[in-house]
């Protein structure tokens, strides 16, 4: 709209200056060099205005001869760096594809048409690598570290080199210098910050999760969760020598995060020892709320020295009472209840876990409950069987490892907060209920072999109406009236393949004593047996599939 009001106005001095010209004619006179010309103003201006027409159009022609060598140089240039562009978009292409050959043609020209261009130098580089040649590759980098456009570039390759050659060292220096080029720099900070955990400096890790969140690399809700793991692992370091600053320090992790199961248990251990039932008790029922734990239950239960196993039982009802629901809480409820041998209560708090395929540690107490209760030991093999081939429990796992103990970064990767509480991965295979079709098990009860019975000799058919034929007819009678029924084959229980456990050869080894023991021996007492062998099995199952 500017613009056209200009150029209105433009357009209407140039009218009124030709108005006011046209009611002044006028004359111009020039005597110059013995020419005289007349003619008015209005033919003057106009000979002016064709005149330095004139004049730029002679200045343009005379301005394009002295930029033709300039031009004809650019052309050759501009077209020497297409022809450079296209190999390089082509060599690109062709990495990506896997064409080696092509990469490689591709890359020569680029490299020839484009000296010195950071993506031909790349493209060379990707090309080397692609091709195995591993020393070329560093080759390239190494030249392009001199350049501050390509170093970190060239920081990011060595790194990735450096890695696969497994030289954690060289690859933890140079992600080092890219970070302090950089801290930005997603991969050089994650570098960086598992190779200060590797090494337990904490300080330094706090440093670079701050930066990570400052560089928006971290939301706020997991640099949160990650400060947390570093406050629990200095608490766990720490509560050995100095149990004021462990505590401290594992406050400040739930703080962060309340949910943190070690940070809530070593506060909730530090409190108990120190008399603080109720702030300890408090911290337990806020992690349980968020993420159910067996560690929970099990510091939880023994807050109190001393207490009986009914008082425990009743202090795990309590828990439960926080956040219903979940199966670590009904495994909980479980052990408790068998400690305090109150049978009723265990059975209720499995019945919803035994239906399909329940896990081992289910199985375990199960086999348990069937001993203890009523001293069933073939109910008690049936269910330790079952565990043998059962879903896995869960544990702490972190890049497919599998610990019993929680820890703050992953021994595979090095990853901060890797672990989790889950059910760890199961092997590949039939995972329906019962054995695994097209494969024969043994059965569980087998015959001992019938020892073969004497066959009868052979005698001569004495003649009917013989005294020898009498004979032998009144002795096959009394044979056949003395004779009794052939003894039941003894059998003997057979475990299932796959299923033998330590538990399974305790109880053979006590049943061939029991088998040879004396009339007059009364025996160890039933009441002491009674659950042992369960929960030494229950330890060797569970302690063999951690």
């Amino acid at each position: 709209m500017v613009r056209m009001i200009f150029w209105f106005a433009v357009l209407a001095g140039l009218a009124a200056m030709i108005a006011w010209l046209a009611d002044r004619p006028g004359e111009i006179v020039i005597d110059w060099l013995g020419y005289h010309i007349e003619t008015s103003l209005a033919v003057a201006l106009l000979g002016l205005v064709l005149v330095l027409a004139v004049l730029r159009l002679m200045w343009s022609l005379l301005r394009r001869l002295l930029h033709v060598p300039g031009a004809i140089t650019d052309y050759v240039r501009n077209r020497r760096k297409r022809r450079g562009q296209d190999a390089l978009s082509r060599g690109i292409v062709a990495v990506a594809a896997g064409d080696r050959d092509m990469a490689r043609r591709h890359a020569d020209v680029a490299a020839r048409l484009l000296p010195g261009d950071p993506l031909a130098r790349l493209l060379e580089a990707q090309t080397a690598q692609l091709r195995g040649d591993h020393k070329r590759v560093e080759q390239v980098f190494a030249d392009m570290l001199g350049d501050p456009d390509t170093e970190v570039v060239a920081l990011r390759g060595l790194y990735v080199r450096a890695r696969q050659a497994g030289k954690e060292g060289r690859a933890r220096e140079l992600a080092e210098r890219a970070y302090r080029r950089n801290s930005g720099l997603d991969w050089a900070s994650d570098a960086v910050l598992k190779g200060h955990a590797g090494q337990r400096d904490w300080p330094a890790v706090l440093a670079v999760l701050e930066a990570q969140r400052r560089s928006r690399l971290l939301d706020d809700d997991t640099a949160r969760r990650k400060r947390a793991v570093v406050f629990t692992a200095q608490a766990l370091e720490a509560e050995a020598a100095d149990a004021d600053a462990a505590l401290d320090l594992a406050g400040k992790a739930l703080k962060l995060d309340p949910g943190l199961v070690p940070a809530a248990v070593l506060a909730a251990r530090i409190d108990f020892a120190r008399g603080y039932l109720k702030r300890g008790l408090k911290l337990i029922e806020k992690a349980w709320a968020i993420n159910p734990h067996p560690d929970l239950a099990q510091i939880y239960a023994h807050a109190r020295p001393g207490e009986s196993t009914r008082d425990r039982l009743a202090r795990i009802r309590a828990l439960l009472a926080v956040a219903p629901g979940s199966e670590d809480g009904a495994v909980a409820l479980a052990r408790a209840a068998i400690e305090a041998h109150d049978w009723r209560t265990a059975r209720d708090a499995l019945a919803d876990y035994v239906a399909g395929r329940p896990r081992a540690r289910i199985c375990v107490l199960m086999a348990e409950i069937e001993e203890g209760e009523f001293g069933d030991r073939g109910r008690a093999r049936e269910w330790l069987a079952r565990a043998v081939v059962a879903p896995r429990d869960p544990a702490w796992v972190a890049d497919g490892f599998v610990s019993e103990q929680w820890q703050p970064i992953s021994p595979v990767s090095d990853e901060l907060g890797a672990f989790v509480w889950k059910v760890p991965l199961e092997s590949l295979g039939y995972g329906g209920p019962g054995p695994e079709p097209g494969v024969a098990l043994p059965p569980v009860i087998e015959a001992r072999p019938t020892p073969p019975q004497p066959q009868p000799r052979s005698e001569p058919k004495p003649e009917p109406g013989s005294k020898a034929g009498a004979k032998a007819q009144s002795r096959l009678a009394g044979a056949g009236e003395a004779a009794s029924p052939a003894p039941a084959a003894d059998v003997k229980p057979v475990r299932p393949a796959g299923a033998g456990t330590a538990a399974d050869t305790a109880g053979d080894t006590a049943g061939d004593t029991a088998a040879s023991r004396q009339p007059d021996d009364p025996g160890p007492d039933p009441e002491a047996e009674r659950g042992g062998w369960a929960r030494k099995a229950r330890q060797g199952l569970i302690g063999g599939r951690a």
